[in-house]
């Protein structure tokens, strides 16, 4: 069945409330932060997301693993305990390949010298679990675990 497909990404950019607080920087206006405790420059502010220049893709589920370190500190800040470990940028992609079947990339890009990542072939269980995936998020954002 012939048909036509456009995938389109559109150009990233730091919000201009966030430029304008003096946070962003560099050539592509992100923000800087400490690689492992996702710190700015400004004590007991943090970037987490599409704004940060850690290095980690612009994605959701980076975005999420940086806001629990950065939960982590605060509120071991206020408690006064143990700062939480580093953030790793750790995060995973599905791809879907058809006939039910999903595939699952795992990155780490921060955890040492270099990004490093693995490869889990397609299969109906990575299916299942990307569908798990959806909708524990969709519940927890949004109240209910079905889109629409």
């Amino acid at each position: 069945m012939p048909y036509e497909l456009f995938l389109g990404v559109p150009v990233h950019r730091v919000p201009a409330v966030v430029v304008e607080s003096g946070l962003a920087s560099g050539p592509f206006g992100w923000v800087p932060v400490n690689k492992q405790t996702l710190e700015t420059s400004f004590p007991g502010v943090y970037a987490v997301g599409d704004v940060n220049g850690v290095g980690t893709p612009k994605a959701g589920v980076f975005a999420e693993g940086a806001a629990r370190v950065v939960a982590a500190a605060i509120i071991a800040k206020i408690r006064g305990g143990p700062a939480p470990e580093a953030y790793r940028g750790t995060g995973a992609c599905y791809l879907e390949f058809g006939h039910n079947e999903v595939a699952r990339v795992n990155v780490e890009f921060l955890a040492g010298p270099k990004p490093t990542g693995s490869y889990d072939a397609p299969s109906e269980a990575l299916r299942a679990e990307k569908e798990r995936f959806a909708s524990s998020r969709l519940l927890r954002w949004f109240g209910h675990p079905v889109a629409g």
